[in-house]
This record gives structure tokens, sequence and C-alpha cells, in this order.
């Protein structure tokens, strides 16, 4: 529908799909299903993969269902995931940079973590708009009487590096670890079993958080997930290696959810995520995948899924059983 169109009823929403979209839609149970998700979460946009041209050939609104609960459904599962890799590779990097510094605000962290590469202005640039945007960050939370922050400033204290990661959203986190002196870098990316030869700048652990920030985001909102739309980058070239390499998978280029499962499994095993829950994590991703296939023709399965998903399974599985207890 144009901007420009009438607003339709229910009735109307549902003779349009049937006469305009070429979708089956009847009865008293598909009426309550479209008037509970509406027209852009009950088809709208769910009616192509990526690209508004890449269109889903549905002919049953109850294909349209199935989409929604995968989506939803993978939604579930990887938001708790995503927050325990926050969570997790925030402390890991305390760990490294805090022991012996008894002033951890953020300016004495850019003064004496942040100080190497001095030639290189963008650099340079970077870590001087990190600084100013977690003071930005502080002010905003004072602001709004957020209890942490309140805290320290109303005791005439700075606020501590960990107090700062915990009103740290992921993406400048992310941003902080790429602005940390390469020594710094290195520790973490060590520390995390994450370090490898071909990372010779140690960036690895930043471009991964980047690449599930977006991901992270689309979950909290609960915008559409299913066919990866929400990613906003190229994939980093030594990230899909270590995925490959990790795993086994081939050909992983972050088009396709499934290759966020895999970071995803990764990133978990590194920051030492209980083998059983690992475990029960991908068999639950199995399931969203069996009960699609369940429901929908197969090849609009493929379009969604793509094939050669058991092979990734296989090899996801092996490389889980494959971590220390």
């Amino acid at each position: 529908m144009n901007p420009t169109d009438k607003a339709k009823t229910i009735n109307g929403l549902m003779i349009h799909l049937r006469d305009d979209c070429g979708i089956n839609i009847n009865g008293s149970k598909e009426k309550l299903q479209l008037t509970q998700y509406g027209y852009y979460h009950g088809y709208k946009g769910y009616r192509f993969i990526k690209k508004r041209q890449n269109t889903i050939p549905y002919t049953n609104f109850s294909e349209i269902i199935a989409v929604i609960n995968y989506d939803n459904a993978l939604k579930k599962l990887v938001y708790p995931a995503l927050m325990f890799i926050e969570m997790a590779v925030k402390n890991f990097t305390l760990e490294q940079i805090v022991p012996g510094m008894k002033d951890t605000s953020i300016d004495n962290i850019y003064k004496t973590k942040m100080n190497d590469e001095l030639s290189n202005s963008k650099l340079r640039l970077k870590r001087l708009r990190l600084r100013d945007s977690v003071h930005s960050m502080l002010s905003n939370s004072y602001k709004h009487e957020n209890s942490m922050v309140s805290h320290f400033y109303n005791r005439g204290e700075e606020v501590p590096i960990w107090g700062i990661f915990e009103i740290m959203m992921l993406g400048d986190f992310a941003e902080f670890l790429q602005c940390l002196n390469k020594g710094e870098r290195e520790k973490i990316s060590k520390t995390l079993g994450m370090k490898v030869s071909y990372d010779t700048n140690y960036q690895l652990v930043a471009n991964a958080l980047f690449t599930v920030k977006s991901l992270r985001n689309t979950t909290a909102h609960n915008n559409i997930a299913f066919d990866a739309r929400f990613s906003d980058r190229s994939p980093n070239k030594n990230l899909v290696k270590w995925v490959e390499n990790e795993t086994g998978i081939t050909n992983v280029k972050f088009d396709y959810f499934s290759d966020y499962i895999a970071l995803i499994v990764c990133l978990l095993k590194h920051v030492q995520y209980p083998k059983k829950m690992l475990v029960k994590f991908l068999k639950e991703y199995e399931e969203c995948i069996n009960d699609l296939y369940q429901e929908l023709p197969l090849p609009i399965y493929n379009k969604i899924v793509a094939t050669g998903i058991k092979g990734k399974l296989q090899k996801l599985n092996a490389y889980i059983k494959n971590q220390v207890q």
C-alpha cells in the first residue's frame, strides 16, 4: 500500500492479500493473526528477503505466520547469548587493563592506555571522539539520574571504567577496544584465545563485536532478523577467516542467519560458556530450522535457510564437542 492509499479494515486487508498478492487467507483464526501482527509485521515486512525485489512466493498466509514464528524464535534464542558475550568480553577486558591502576577514569585510560601510534592522526582523532563520547554518556546518565553514575558524581568522584562499561553500548565498547594501545589489544586477544597470526593489529575481537552489534540491536528492538537484513557492514576478512578456521565451515559471508549463529557459537566458546549450554543453544537453533522446514514449501525454505545447512550444523556440533569442559 502507498502512503496515499486509504486505510483498510482487517477484512479489506484480507481481500487485498487474496486479490492483489495471491495469498490465500481465510477464517477467523487467520483474521485474528493478521489483527495481532498488523499489516507490516503480518505481511509487508516478511514478503521479501533483504531487498524488496527479492520477494518470497507465498501462497498461503500460514506460510507467512511460519516465517514470523521462525523470526521470533531466532531473536528469543540469540538475545541472551549476545548479552552474555557482551558482559563476558567486557569483564575479560577489565581483567587485562585495570590491574595496577589506581585511577581508572576514562581520562586516565585515555592518557595511559590509548597513547601509542602518536603519528597516526586518524587513530588519535578516533580516540578523542571516544573520550568525548564517554563524557557525553556519563553526563546524559547523570541527567537521567542513573543510580550508579550519580553515586560517584554526588561524591565528587570520577566513574571508574567498570561503571562506564555498564552504560556503554556494544558498538561503543567495540570502539573502545579499537582505541586501546596495540599491546592492550594483544593481551585481550590472548586471554580470549583469539590471538591469531593473521590478525597482526589485534582487532579481531572488536570486529567480531561490530559484526554482532546490529543483530543485538535488531533483537532488542524486535525488528526483522531472519534474513540478516540487519547487516550494516561488509564482512571483515580476518573475522571470516577466523570463523572458517575455527569451525571448518566454508564460504562464510554473513548473508544468512546461520553464519551469525556460527560466529555466536565461536564467541561463546571463547568466553568459556558452559559446554552443556552451548550444546543446548545449537540444538534450539536446529529446532527452529526443523519447525520452519515442516511449515514451508521446500523452495521457500531454501531461500530463507539456504542449502547446505545440515553440513554447517554438523561442523558446529563437532566444534562444540572439541571444547574442553
